[in-house]
């Protein structure tokens, strides 16, 4: 039976292109450290360390602490300098990348659906941002008033995208068997990777994402629309309910 569905953020719950989004995002990061650091040397090690933080498999550390721990000795900024300047720009300038980004109602029809039949909602984004930015994110694609059953981000999540251990994680942080969870998004190798540890997936196509242009293959496929108008019946279809129940 489906106890719980996991939903992506960026490209799912909130339709963005990317590329567009993550340039807007380095692009005010690094006017906002310029008081203090080189921006090109700022983010270009910034890029460097995030990419140790997806690798890592580490379960004795969080990704925030894999983040710093690889970011703050080749940066030159000490923490006691920096962490204001990284949290006030959250708190105050991490909105001007909310244009690149846009609302579907669809979305929250979606995650109300799951809601309305009692079923856990999570929020699975790739928990490479601060919880502050993640919560923006959320509000931003309307859905900001769901009590979570959890949400990812970096201080708590230990493993990201696209490995097995990221999926199991949330599964035990929930008290559900991968089996008992549906995960929703748009990524063809990082959120179909779900079903490796065997879980349902949905892939949803209006922001498709293909690195590897693999061949998907998840269980339901279709629009954010189709999502919306869909999701009550695939579980009650997963979980045997007869349409008359």
């Amino acid at each position: 039976m489906i106890k719980s569905v996991l939903f992506d953020l960026d490209g799912t719950l909130l339709p963005l292109n990317q590329d567009e989004f993550l340039r807007e995002y380095l692009n005010h990061l690094g006017a906002r450290v310029a008081d203090i650091a080189d921006p090109k040397k700022f983010i270009s090690q910034l890029l460097a360390s995030t990419a140790v933080m997806i690798r890592s498999r580490d379960k004795s550390k969080t990704n925030q602490q894999v983040f710093f721990e690889d970011f703050l000795p080749n940066i030159g900024v000490t923490p006691d300098v920096l962490m204001p300047v990284l949290e006030d720009f959250y708190q105050t300038d991490f909105v001007l990348v909310k244009p690149t980004t846009k609302s579907n109602t669809n979305a929250r029809q979606a995650v109300m659906a799951v809601a309305e039949l009692g079923l856990d909602v999570v929020v699975a984004t790739n928990p490479i941002f601060p919880i502050s930015a993640i919560r923006q994110r959320i509000d931003w694609a309307g859905v900001g008033d769901v009590e979570f059953a959890f949400v990812t981000c970096y201080e708590d999540c230990h493993f990201c995208k696209p490995y097995p251990e990221y999926y199991l994680e949330i599964a035990e942080r929930i008290g559900r068997k991968p089996e008992e969870c549906l995960m929703v998004g748009n990524d063809v190798i990082e959120d179909l990777a779900a079903a490796k540890v065997g879980m349902k997936t949905y892939l949803v196509t209006d922001c498709l994402l293909n690195s590897q242009a693999v061949a998907a293959k998840a269980d339901y496929q279709g629009t954010l629309a189709e999502l919306a108008a869909t999701i009550t019946g695939i579980i009650r279809a997963e979980n045997g309910i007869r349409a008359n129940e």
